[in-house]
């Protein structure tokens, strides 16, 4: 257990009410989303949520066929709701530490399991590792983000 002073534990765990980011760090472990129309979140992530916001699965062929055949072959792929509306969205995931990614036309690739939202703008593919120190520690998938906006 950490020791703080009250002025080191604020400034430690206050957020800038100031930043227009939809994504900010609630805790290390817990996401809130400020939502003004749609994002993608990891099934199962979200923990609470305030405002009107309505949540759907991602249907199979939602992102296309050749996407569905890819998930369906290599097994890679997050399970995605489309979580819809106005308000605050707070979203964790088994304890994991979160940290939040601008991307700026740039592109990621990430585990499928450690996505945990990302914009509507944002696009994804599942793609093959090609060296074998990534296979031996993830597999030989992984997830591609890119465009512009947060993950």
């Amino acid at each position: 257990m950490s020791v703080y002073s009250l002025k080191n534990f604020l400034d430690h765990s206050s957020q800038d009410a100031d930043l227009p980011e939809a994504f900010q760090l609630e805790s290390p472990y817990m996401l809130k989303v400020d939502l003004k129309g749609m994002v993608w979140i990891k099934a199962g992530s979200m923990t609470a949520y305030r405002g009107n916001i309505g949540f759907k699965r991602e249907g199979m062929l939602e992102r296309g066929l050749g996407m569905f055949v890819k998930k369906a072959l290599t097994g890679e792929g997050a399970s995605l709701t489309k979580a819809e509306g106005q308000g605050e969205l707070f979203l964790a995931d088994r304890g994991k530490k979160i940290s939040v990614i601008h991307l700026e036309n740039e592109a990621i690739c990430v585990n499928g399991n450690d996505v945990l939202a990302f914009d509507p703008d944002i696009r994804y593919n599942i793609t093959m590792l090609k060296k074998v120190a990534g296979m031996l520690a993830g597999g030989l998938f992984n997830i591609r983000l890119e465009g512009t906006g947060y993950i």
